[in-house]
């Protein structure tokens, strides 16, 4: 069978810190603050996250000196 589920590759500001089980406005004062370390992209008025950036972090153990290996 066929899987038709589609991933996301970017996400709200709201989803990424679902995904971190915190508040939103928690991670917007650790995304401020550098501790969580991601670019956010803009589109229009939009701001999303990448899912694949954030998982690398997460699977990095959330260091504070965290940067992308691309």
């Amino acid at each position: 069978m066929k899987d038709n589920c589609i991933k996301p590759l970017l996400i709200s500001a709201s989803e990424a810190a679902e995904m971190l089980s915190m508040s939103r406005s928690f991670f917007y004062e650790n995304l401020s603050s550098g501790r969580i370390p991601l670019r956010p992209i803009r589109f229009g008025k939009k701001t999303l996250f990448s899912v694949r950036d954030l998982t690398k972090f997460v699977e990095a153990g959330c260091p504070v000196d965290w940067e992308k290996s691309e």
